[in-house]
């Protein structure tokens, strides 16, 4: 994730994410969950552009949502304090001691309240992009301790590549070697709020058996994904949240049938859901999985692939 320049203005672009595998390992003593889990940023992407502010709106900052935006579910965009890039941008000039200027256009492509992680994506790209544009010049290790104030998938955006994320998400380990995957996801029409999917779940406290379980589950899916093994790199795909979402979102169970008659080397929920996704073995096939897909009506579908 990087901030081009554009002569008076600046743009980053921020992807979306999969989980391609998500164990919850317990209830932490300060509400959070422990989590393990392996993400790979996609080829679908918000775009922020930063612009500065003339005449009487100088010296002041606005955020707004691009009017060609397209958000499949969840409910409306803020464009207020509610929004993690108000939030990015005003703890960064905080930090900076300085106050936000300039204004914000915010292009959604990525669904909302879909596991793909949109807000967090385009938080992170909020700190990259007005770090730029400020002249702040503050490091990428600098800008991924205000992340963690942001939210717990804000960190895995900064590292810009596929990564093991621990703790409530914010402790990430770049993983290389993995190759690039072609998938299908479809975000079906209803969303599935983050916070509800884990109170479904109702996790119990961390449990340390659990805990080396997935850490031998999760080596051997990295593993065959290393090595190109695609099917069997599919068999240790998990998702603990998936029966609780679905439990929330009956889309996601019609979603997990439709995917397993196409030929998929592996599919399963992303995030808390509600979007699905499956791993073809081509980007052909990715495209002709979508375009039946998409005749199902089972919601916004894409074709994409992973950045390593």
């Amino acid at each position: 994730m990087f901030a081009r320049n554009l002569g008076r203005a600046w743009e980053v672009f921020a992807p979306a994410k999969l989980n391609l595998y998500l164990e919850v390992l317990g209830r932490r003593d300060d509400g959070f969950h422990e989590l393990e889990t392996l993400m790979s940023p996609i080829r679908l992407y918000d775009r922020l552009e930063w612009h500065p502010n003339f005449g009487r709106d100088a010296g002041r900052f606005s955020l707004r949502l691009d009017p060609s935006s397209a958000v499949a579910t969840g409910e409306s965009v803020p464009i207020d304090e509610r929004n993690l890039v108000w939030r990015a941008a005003h703890l960064l000039a905080a930090a900076a001691g300085i106050e936000p200027t300039g204004e914000i256009v915010l292009t959604k492509r990525i669904p909302a309240q879909a596991g793909l992680g949109g807000g967090s994506s385009d938080a992170a790209a909020a700190l990259v992009l007005c770090n730029a544009a400020w002249g702040i010049d503050y490091s990428r290790a600098r800008l991924a301790e205000m992340a963690a104030q942001l939210g717990s998938d804000v960190p895995f955006f900064l590292a810009g590549q596929t990564a093991v994320c621990r703790g409530r998400g914010e402790r990430v380990e770049p993983v290389v070697g993995t190759p690039r995957l072609d998938v299908v996801v479809v975000c079906p029409p209803e969303g599935v709020p983050t916070a509800a999917a884990y109170r479904e779940l109702a996790a119990q406290p961390l449990d340390s058996a659990l805990q080396q379980e997935s850490s031998r589950r999760l080596e051997a899916l990295l593993k065959n994904l290393q090595s190109g093994s695609l099917a069997a790199a599919g068999s240790w795909m998990t998702n603990r949240l998936q029966s609780a979402a679905a439990r929330l979102c009956p889309w996601i169970e019609r979603l997990g049938m439709a995917f397993a008659s196409i030929g998929c080397c592996a599919h399963l929920l992303t995030g808390s859901g509600s979007a699905y996704f499956g791993i073809m073995r081509s980007a052909r096939q990715a495209r002709r999985a979508a375009g039946l897909l998409s005749a199902a009506n089972l919601g916004t579908v894409f074709a994409t692939s992973t950045c390593r």
